[in-house]
């Protein structure tokens, strides 16, 4: 069955209300308990907590000083110099 993002957004919800485990939760739904774990991941990991995009500034950042993006618990650093088209891709990606 496809569900759309914003049906596995509800899932995740309902299971998160229901007090049941992921994995009982998925099963009674008749979702694979590693497949609804790993869509869990897929679609909250970058996501902000309203939902939105995470707004970058610049502040005062110059050619020669590296990048560091970081968001809850992961932090992804990228030397001076790294090519802009690659992150912009890379970015879309996640």
């Amino acid at each position: 069955m496809h569900r759309t993002k914003e049906q596995w957004l509800a899932l995740f919800a309902e299971q998160a209300q229901s007090g049941l485990t992921q994995t009982e939760f998925a099963k009674r739904q008749g979702i694979i308990p590693t497949y609804f774990s790993y869509r869990k991941r897929q679609l909250l990991a970058f996501q902000d907590d309203d939902g939105g995009f995470i707004e970058l500034t610049p502040q005062g950042l110059q050619l020669n000083q590296s990048i560091l993006l970081r968001k809850r618990d992961v932090e992804l650093q990228f030397p001076a110099g790294t090519d802009a088209l690659w992150l912009a891709a890379l970015l879309r990606a996640l």
